[in-house]
């Protein structure tokens, strides 16, 4: 799909991620077939006075867009300058982050509650980009006030390019059911690419947010927490992985980041991943326990070879009790 001048690979994209969606994680999702990653949200007046380490962009890194924050027009569209300058391939304005340390400053969702501020910072940062803008958005403030309709219309009015929807209020935060129907009834109205996003944590709910709704694509956060393959649907590739694949995976993941933050870093910071990316498996929370009290590099590894080791060995006793490396009748909880 297009957004804006930028043509991507896949219409499925990873959502920013606090704490999750670094370099490493990113670099991952893309190899496995996301169309467009997304940086953690940053801080739009940050930017400008920490610089470009902010948003933690790899070098030759590409497609990514950076999201940012804040409140106010000229601040916004001065740190999305500096973020295009960095080599960012698309910026996105964040307006559903339901924080209150955001949503106190004026920024995230609090903007749903003020069409003018939305309209004054898309037309501010639209002036200053050659790359693609895109705005990320909630159902509205709470369950009296969904303006998610509206919101897209200005955006689109502003020659914004995309629209992610995440069709919660603030008030829900992230509870309850996300309603999907309200994405169709945006993307019914609005003519710029739509993109799902809420509550897509397998396989199967991908394919039924893009049939149910009629959405561009699909944006994808929690859903891709250990299971990065959730991405190669749209490639003709079985989204399913083997054994081999997830161990591999989680050996490719811990080497990205000792690449980027060094070994005593990557340790630690592979952990809940390994913790995502082995559940649902056989022996996963004794696995997990045992890895909490390793500090080494080799006694890391060396510990989650010989986990897949063991599974691979109860796979073959069970003798058909299991299919690619899961234990049959599991796979949606997995994925």
């Amino acid at each position: 799909m297009k957004l804006g001048n930028l043509q991507l690979k896949s219409n499925l994209f990873l959502a920013p991620m606090a704490g999750i969606t670094d370099f490493p994680f990113r670099t991952l999702a893309r190899e496995k077939g996301c169309g467009l990653a997304f940086t953690e949200m940053v801080s739009a007046e940050g930017l400008l006075r920490k610089g470009p380490a902010l948003a933690s962009l790899g070098r030759g890194e590409h497609p990514v867009s950076v999201q940012l924050f804040g409140a106010h027009p000229d601040i916004l569209a001065e740190a999305a300058e500096m973020a295009e300058g960095m080599g960012a391939d698309a910026i996105d304005i964040n307006m559903g982050c339901p924080a209150e340390q955001v949503v106190r400053r004026g920024a995230g969702a609090g903007l749903m509650r003020s069409p003018e501020k939305v309209e004054q910072i898309l037309t501010s940062v639209r002036n200053r980009l050659k790359v693609p803008l895109t705005v990320k958005i909630r159902s509205g403030w709470d369950g009296g006030r969904i303006n998610a309709l509206e919101i897209s219309k200005i955006a689109e009015a502003c020659g914004t390019d995309g629209i992610f929807l995440h069709p919660r209020t603030k008030d829900q935060s992230f509870r309850g059911r996300a309603d999907w129907n309200l994405i169709r009834e945006v993307k019914s109205q609005v003519r710029i690419p739509l993109i799902g996003n809420g509550d897509v944590k397998t396989v199967f709910l991908v394919r039924r947010m893009l049939e149910e709704t009629g959405c561009d694509g699909v944006m994808i956060g929690r859903g891709s927490l250990g299971n990065p393959w959730i991405f190669s649907l749209l490639r003709g590739q079985d989204p399913t992985p083997s054994l081999e694949e997830r161990e591999g995976t989680i050996l490719r993941h811990f080497f990205l980041l000792q690449e980027y933050y060094g070994e005593k870093e990557a340790v630690k910071k592979i952990r809940r991943h390994v913790a995502w990316c082995s559940r649902g498996l056989p022996f996963s929370a004794s696995f997990r326990g045992a890895l909490a009290g390793l500090k080494g590099k080799e006694s890391l590894l060396s510990a989650i070879r010989a986990y897949f080791e063991s599974v691979k060995e109860k796979q073959c006793r069970s003798c058909g009790s299991t299919e690619n490396g899961f234990i049959t009748g599991r796979e949606e909880t997995i994925l």
